[in-house]
């Protein structure tokens, strides 16, 4: 039914694979018509509520120890209209973030009505809140799962990988700032039933505890790219002034007044051309020496230019280049 989808963990090859992020229980909402809702136990509604399946141990026990369930009511119960009066006299929501379960009288016209009642509302409103709230969940944890990929696929003596790391953290960071201002809000409707409705589902999947963890994670994650960013750019700098510096003593000694040490303008072209390339090799030969030797050139560098030693460790901070 779900093809061309596969498992990628399964033997199967597909078109679409997907992993799974979280557990196997499938979310689900019910509407329930009954003769006398009002007669339900309390050990009712807590199955109904908490889908825990029929009673094992006989009528009226509790699927839970009594303290687990102090609280039951005001937690997964919204008892507004949990009144004898009224449009749909004796109608309770239950909200557990896994399930929404609605209760009321079959006998009540507006309770069962398609078109404007509380069945109507049940098929657009709440439908629409409880699956808004676990469209967040799963982006989340979406998120969730590809900063853990990443890491999982980084290897630091990589270069590619490295690179990929880079880009996959960026495209996350993107992608979460996207969600953020697209479809991470915290009131959905004006109506204080849905806002309350939404408000348990969100509270029981933890959604802002999760939002809190992704951004922080991801944060990190992006500081430290920009941080290591600027200690490569730092390392550049400290190498091209290292160079700048020993390669200035060259250019002012040999372009002192214009002076040319070797006469060579008269000389024949082929003997021109080699000493071209001879002074280019030389050249590039310092230079790369110098980026070579440019970490322990700054060292040298840093020690002559600080006072409080003297000209002996100055001279082993000299040394200590070719060490």
């Amino acid at each position: 039914m779900l093809r061309p989808l596969a498992c990628e963990q399964s033997d199967h090859a597909g078109l679409l694979t997907f992993r799974q992020i979280e557990y196997y229980r499938m979310p689900m909402m019910a509407w329930l018509a009954l003769d006398a809702p009002e007669r339900l136990q309390r050990s009712d509604w807590v199955r109904l509520g908490l889908v825990t399946g029929n009673a094992e141990s006989g009528l009226g026990s509790l699927p839970f120890a009594d303290e687990h369930l102090q609280a039951f009511e005001r937690d997964y119960c919204f008892d507004r209209f949990w009144q004898p009066r009224g449009a749909a006299p004796h109608t309770r929501y239950l909200c557990s973030g896994h399930a929404m379960v609605v209760v009321g009288r079959a006998d009540a016209e507006f309770y069962c009505c398609g078109e404007r009642g509380v069945l109507a509302q049940f098929r657009h409103q709440h439908f629409l809140t409880f699956l808004i709230a676990h469209f967040q969940k799963a982006a989340l944890l979406m998120f969730s799962d590809r900063l853990v990929e990443a890491l999982r696929c980084l290897d630091v003596n990589d270069a590619d990988s490295v690179r990929r790391f880079k880009r996959a953290i960026r495209s996350a960071f993107e992608g979460f700032l996207r969600f953020t201002h697209r479809y991470w809000f915290h009131a959905i409707s004006d109506q204080a039933q849905t806002r309350s409705l939404h408000r348990m589902t969100a509270g029981h999947l933890d959604l802002e505890t999760l939002y809190e963890e992704i951004k922080a994670r991801i944060t990190d994650m992006s500081a430290y790219l920009e941080t290591d960013s600027i200690r490569r750019q730092a390392n550049t700098v400290v190498r091209l002034t290292v160079v700048t510096i020993f390669g200035l003593v060259g250019t002012i000694t040999t372009g002192f007044l214009g002076m040319n040490l070797l006469s060579e303008a008269d000389a024949p072209l082929a003997e021109r051309v080699l000493v071209f390339l001879l002074t280019l090799s030389v050249a590039i030969g310092l230079t790369i020496y110098t980026m070579v030797k440019s970490k322990r050139l700054s060292d040298f560098l840093d020690a002559l230019s600080d006072e409080r030693l003297s000209a002996w460790q100055k001279c082993k901070a000299l040394l200590a280049v070719w060490h």
